[in-house]
Order: C-alpha cells, then sequence, then structure tokens
C-alpha cells in the first residue's frame, strides 16, 4: 500500500492558505473602496474637499456683494469680518480659532492641521473663513450620532478583514477536517478490533504515511488476534476434554465410595471413606468451575430469540420456585410487569438467573426469604433478587462481578470460587443489559437486579 507519495504536503496547504487569508484581505480593502466610491457617487458621504470647493464657488459674490453676506458662506464653516484696518466687524469663531485666523491673515504660521483657512479680499475689508479638510455625511442625523467618516471606515474594514480570516480559515478546517477522517476511522475500527475494514486514503502526504502505518498495524493486529483465538480455542478444547475425561474415574471413585458406604466398615474405615467422600465431591466441584469458566470466554455462543414477556417471566418464576424448593427456602413475588417483547438467549439467561439465585442462597440463612420483584421500567424488565443475608459490603459493590472475587472469606464456603456473578454479569451484558448490586433499604440483605432491554412490537 502505496500512499506516502499521494496528495500534496501539509507546506503546500499551508502556504495556499496563506495565499488565501491574503486574498481575502484584498478583497475585504476592495469591498471598502467600493463602499467609499458608491458613498460618494450617490452623495451619501462628501469628500474632504467638498467645503472648501464650495466656498470657491460663492467665493466672487461674497467679495462683490454690496453688503458682507454670512449665508452665503457653507455650512460646518466658521468667519471673520474684518475692516481694512485689520479691525473685527463680524465674527462667530471661538477665540482659539480667531487668534489662528489673525495669524493666516497676517502671513505668519499657526499650527492646527486639521483646520484650513481662506481669505476673501473685498472692498470693505477681509472675510477670513476657516473650514475643515475631512469627508463628512450628508444626512445630518447620521452626522450627528455615527463616528467620523474615516474611524468608520477603519471599523468597517476590520470587521472585513475579521470576516474574511474566519471564514477562509473555517473553509480550511472544514477540508483539512475532511483529509483526517480517514485517520480517525481507521482508528475507531483498529480500537473495536474490528480488523475487516478497507483503509481509504487522503489527499495530504503525511496523512498518508500515517495511513500506511496503521495499515501496517492492523495487518500485524489481525494476525496476532487470529493467533490467539486459535491458541485459545485449542485451550479451552484441551480444557473441556480433559474435565470431561477426570470426570469419568471421578465417578468411578464415588461410585465405589457409595459401595463401601452399604458393607461393614470400623470407625477408622469410616473415618477414611467420608474424606474420600468429602474430597471427590470437591474434585467434581473443581471440575464444574473449570467447565464454568471455560464457557464464560465462549461469547460467540449465544443464539438468541424472540420472546414475549408473558411467557419470558412465567419461566423466570418457574427456575425460582424450583431453587427455592431445592434448598428450603422461602420465595416471595411481586410481578407487575408490560407484556412487551424481548431478545433473548433463554438457556444462558437461565444460567446467569441461577447464578445469582445460588449468591443469594449461599448468604441467606436457612429457611429465610428470597423475594423476586419483576416490573417495567420505561423501555427496560427489572428483575430483583432480595435475599436477608449479611448484604455487601463496600468492596463487594465494587468487585463482587470480577472473576475469581471471593470478598470476605469467612463468609464464603470453600465452594465458592467467584465465578457466579462474574459469568452473570458478562451473559447480561451481551444481552446489552446491565447487572447492577446494591444492598437492601427495608432490612438487611442484598439486592441484585438485572435490566433487560424490551421492545412494544415484534421485529
Amino acid at each position: 500500500m502505496e500512499l506516502k507519495s499521494k496528495g500534496q504536503s501539509l507546506k503546500h496547504i499551508l502556504f495556499k492558505y496563506l495565499i488565501s487569508i491574503g486574498l481575502g484581505l484584498v478583497i475585504s480593502v476592495g469591498l471598502i473602496m467600493a463602499f467609499i466610491s458608491a458613498s460618494f457617487q450617490f452623495k451619501w458621504i462628501f469628500p474632504a474637499n467638498h467645503t472648501e470647493s464650495l466656498i470657491l464657488e460663492k467665493r466672487t459674490d461674497i467679495a462683490t456683494s454690496k453688503n458682507f453676506d454670512k449665508s452665503l458662506l457653507p455650512d460646518n464653516t466658521s468667519y471673520l469680518f474684518l475692516s481694512k484696518g485689520d479691525k473685527v466687524i463680524e465674527t462667530n469663531m471661538n477665540k482659539n480659532i480667531k487668534d489662528l485666523a489673525f495669524n493666516y491673515h497676517k502671513g505668519s504660521a499657526y499650527s492646527n492641521a486639521n483646520l484650513s483657512f481662506m481669505e476673501i479680499q473685498r472692498s470693505d475689508g477681509y472675510v477670513l473663513v476657516a473650514y475643515k479638510l475631512k469627508p463628512y455625511y450628508k444626512s445630518p442625523w447620521m452626522q450627528k450620532n455615527l463616528p467620523q467618516i474615516n474611524t468608520l471606515l477603519l471599523i468597517l474594514l476590520i470587521i472585513f478583514c475579521f470576516i474574511s480570516i474566519i471564514t477562509i480559515t473555517l473553509i480550511w478546517a472544514k477540508k483539512i477536517s475532511k483529509e483526517l477522517n480517514p485517520l480517525l476511522k481507521a482508528s475507531e475500527e483498529i480500537r473495536k478490533q474490528n480488523l475487516d475494514f478497507q483503509i481509504e486514503n487522503s489527499n495530504i502526504q503525511e496523512f498518508n504515511a500515517i495511513l500506511e502505518s496503521l495499515e501496517k498495524i492492523k495487518l500485524g493486529l489481525s494476525e496476532s488476534l487470529r493467533t490467539n483465538w486459535r491458541e485459545e480455542e485449542k485451550k479451552r478444547n484441551q480444557i473441556s476434554a480433559l474435565s470431561h475425561d477426570i470426570k469419568t474415574p471421578v465417578s468411578i471413585i464415588k461410585g465405589n465410595s457409595e459401595l463401601l458406604g452399604v458393607t461393614n466398615l470400623t470407625e477408622e474405615q469410616e473415618t477414611y471413606l467420608n474424606y474420600i467422600r468429602k474430597n471427590t465431591n470437591r474434585i467434581s466441584k473443581y471440575i464444574e468451575t473449570l467447565m464454568l469458566v471455560n464457557k464464560s470466554n465462549q461469547a460467540n455462543e449465544l443464539n438468541f430469540t424472540q420472546i414475549r414477556a408473558k411467557e419470558f417471566v412465567e419461566n423466570i418464576e418457574k427456575l425460582a420456585k424450583e431453587f427455592t424448593s431445592t434448598y428450603k427456602l422461602n420465595l416471595l413475588e411481586d410481578i407487575n410487569y408490560d407484556d412487551y417483547f424481548l431478545i433473548v438467549d433463554l438457556k444462558n439467561f437461565e444460567r446467569a438467573f441461577l447464578n445469582i439465585l445460588s449468591n443469594a442462597e449461599e448468604h441467606s440463612p436457612k429457611s429465610s426469604t428470597i423475594e423476586l420483584l419483576i416490573c417495567s421500567k420505561a423501555d427496560e424488565l427489572k428483575i430483583s433478587i432480595l435475599d436477608q443475608g449479611h448484604g455487601f459490603t463496600g468492596e463487594d459493590l465494587l468487585y463482587a462481578t470480577d472473576q475469581f472475587y471471593q470478598g470476605d472469606k469467612s463468609r464464603h464456603s470453600k465452594e465458592n470460587y467467584g465465578i457466579g456473578l462474574f459469568v452473570a454479569e458478562q451473559i447480561i451484558e451481551m444481552h446489552s443489559g446491565s447487572l447492577i448490586l446494591e444492598n437492601r433499604t427495608d432490612t438487611i440483605g442484598a439486592k441484585v437486579s438485572i435490566l433487560l432491554p424490551v421492545k412494544n412490537t415484534l421485529i
């Protein structure tokens, strides 16, 4: 799989991104220029020399009129009318501007870069007009409420540039995210150990190099998993065969010990025979546990079928009654559910259910009561088993479903190997359900609940 040479490098992509940013900024400036041009064309904004042009248009009229007419002056101006002897005849200038106007009239320099003056000579004196060379809005409301035009244009330029950069960045980020999809997909499939998929290629060389490495990892992991699976399958078959072989001589020993039990034995012989019976039973339990552990690793053995909740619950009730009757326990039932449908492997679920019952029986006092509660909860069926034992410790609640966990050894029989709840949880999780361990709140004892998903229609 040669992917490294395909596509373009990240360096070229980054270069194109920078060019795109540059073009975006140029377009932003162009839009501002177009806005300025349109504003001047439609006379929304007057140019900086507009006031000066208006003064020049009226200059002759101002100079030749019989009496000085201040109405000839444009708005946004102030004036100073001096006599031939430089005495003030009329003005609307403040003191500062008036001092600057005198300096201009006398030919002296004045320090105000934003203010300009124009002198118009009349037969009866001089008219000095002060004005500012800056653009302004045609609308008085805009002139009053909006920022100065230069400031507004700068704000608009910053906004356009910001929008341009954000838009271009989002577009390129989307493109790169799309190129990242093959990497993310391949990583997720490998994480889930789902190795039967085809790795897609990217248009970026560096990403393709990573994808090529992931392809090698996938192939190596696939081969490793196949090897491990073959080894595990071989071990399971060997354990099953060995367990079966051991059961035969154990059965012979048990049978002969039973035959010996009906003969006349001395007290010492009776003691030895009891040892044989006790340890033979222990070996049988070891074999059963070994076979149980072996089966717990065979997750693909489940055979799911669709069943009505009524039929399913009736089967659970029957199992609970048989179990409690065998162990001389009382059974208290509280059953109220909706008759929906479940998808279960009935045989394996019964196995999980009996494991939970066995755990309850092990910790229950003799002749105590086991409670079976079944109810509907949202889109789930809840099955709870409550006992009257000592309940779970804090450690039990954390680890009771771990394989071979036995908790407080003083509360466990020697025939318990910490496998029952582990197997039960595995089977229930394969049914897309969950196992909940808690202590009773009404009295002393443990409560184990099974939550199974239900469907309200046939599939």
